[in-house]
């Protein structure tokens, strides 16, 4: 490369999915500043995440690793706190300022305010770190109550451990959503856009490159949009969700409880919630171009994962069967003057694991070989359509075991509880019908690819010495 960004942030969400952002084909939801990276840069169409958990995914696309390799397969593991690589080591190792704001999700964080032990700062030389919005005296929680003490009740939800805790079958004031009485600024989001202008303002008359984690939790559930995102919805047809019969009945949901009107409303403050974010994003844009670096910062944004949202009638991630709108989700590059191409769109299969070597290799370091993703960096800046993958996987163990997804262009293919499930996306029915039984020979094939796939991601990421 024969230049770097003087900046680099990377914005990542929770729950996400890919038809989050008006950009990608869906009216029904506003991202005006979401849109505009997507329009001034390079969208990936079919990047399909590596865990549809939020720690292993988290801990795979920030090394470069596949979960196996990482040893975090489902929430509740620690990534230990010298664990290399990682992105701050690597970005420090270039030179770089490295900042940590908001959600980063490589250890657990229940109760983590009681526990005395010193907190993992995972190689970042600046770590504000608020895992919830609003459980624990953390960040967050501290500067909301300098900055806007009179709203810091409003923000207070329970604990993730707290019995109190409303579940996905008693959702008041969590699922079904509460719209909260305050100024947008006072959210998490609003906190973490705040923040990331102050060390924007810091660094540019300190002349520092810098990078920046700026890890979003929304539109991760509490649904408690404030007044001001909840607003370009008001009266704004929502569509419903799309499921069958047949999913209604082997759903966990409660069908009573979960009628078409509760999960409509649902999106609708899903919605707001990312437009939350994407005030948030509008901010940090406005920063970069009143200090003229706008056009020298490279900007990523992705989720770790999306959320059923009600189709297939399941709500937030749905573990052992891997939809589309749990596995898909955003991810955009975004560099005017590093990125040639500007609103391309890239319609082949790519994985989370690629980020890390295309933002090192956009960052002039070479692709290293610890890394087990692919670099596109090459591609972005040439003006050049990536090829992407002939297949992405996704893995999970949870205590029903090992759970595996196979995507290719034709087909998704899926290994869970010691049940094959097959879905044909060539067929109008698409997820909607599994075709294991009718399609052993694709079965057959899928098994095998499924297996090569497994043992690659398993092998050691560690570099070795041969003696003779």
């Amino acid at each position: 490369m024969n230049q770097r960004p003087k900046n680099v942030i990377w914005i990542t969400t929770d729950h996400q999915r890919f038809d989050n952002i008006a950009a990608h084909g869906n009216d029904e939801i506003v991202t005006p500043n979401m849109d505009r990276l997507v329009e001034g840069g390079v969208s990936f169409t079919q990047a399909i995440v590596q865990s549809p958990v939020c720690m292993p995914s988290r801990c795979s696309f920030m090394t470069g690793l596949y979960p196996q390799q990482s040893g975090v397969t489902w929430n509740g593991g620690c990534l230990p706190n010298d664990f290399e690589p990682s992105v701050a080591r690597l970005m420090s190792g270039l030179g770089y300022q490295t900042t940590q704001i908001g959600k980063l999700h490589f250890q657990p964080h229940e109760d983590h305010d009681l526990d005395p032990k010193p907190r993992n700062r995972y190689g970042f030389d600046t770590f504000y770190c608020a895992e919830e919005p609003g459980c624990y005296e953390d960040a967050y929680r501290t500067w909301l109550g300098t900055e806007y003490p009179q709203y810091k009740d409003v923000f207070q939800i329970e604990r993730s451990s707290s019995p109190n805790r409303p579940r996905l079958n008693n959702p008041v004031g969590h699922y079904e959503g509460n719209v909260i009485d305050a100024p947008w600024q006072a959210s998490f989001s609003g906190w973490i856009s705040q923040m990331a202008c102050r060390f924007l303002d810091q660094r540019h008359r300190r002349g520092r490159n810098q990078f920046m984690h700026l890890g979003f939790y929304a539109p991760h559930p509490p649904l408690n949009p404030t007044r001001e995102m909840v607003a370009p919805y008001e009266g704004r047809p929502i569509s419903k969700p799309d499921f069958t019969d047949a999913e209604v009945e082997a759903s966990n949901l409660s069908s009573e409880l979960w009628d078409i009107d509760r999960l409509v409303e649902y999106k609708r403050h899903f919605y707001a919630m990312t437009t939350g974010i994407d005030f948030a994003i509008g901010q940090l844009l406005e920063k970069l171009e009143a200090l003229g670096e706008l056009d020298d910062t490279l900007i990523i944004l992705n989720a770790d994962h999306g959320d059923a949202c009600g189709d297939h009638f399941c709500l937030e991630k749905y573990y052992n069967l891997f939809y589309d709108g749990v596995v898909r989700v955003p991810l955009v590059f975004h560099w005017p003057n590093g990125i040639k191409a500007k609103g391309q769109r890239v319609d082949s299969l790519v994985e989370l694991v690629d980020i890390l070597p295309t933002l090192m290799e956009l960052c002039g370091c070479p692709p290293q070989d610890q890394l087990m993703g692919r670099s596109y960096a090459a591609e972005l800046a040439s003006g050049c359509v990536p090829e992407g993958r002939e297949d992405a996987l996704t893995y999970s163990y949870d205590l029903e075991g090992p759970q595996a997804l196979l995507t290719t262009p034709e087909y998704k293919y899926c290994y869970a509880a010691g049940c094959e499930t097959l879905w044909d996306l060539r067929s109008p029915e698409g997820e909607g019908r599994d075709v294991a039984a009718e399609r052993p020979d694709v079965i057959a094939i899928m098994r095998q690819r499924l297996l090569v796939r497994m043992l690659e991601a398993g092998k050691s990421y560690r570099s070795h010495h041969h003696l003779f």
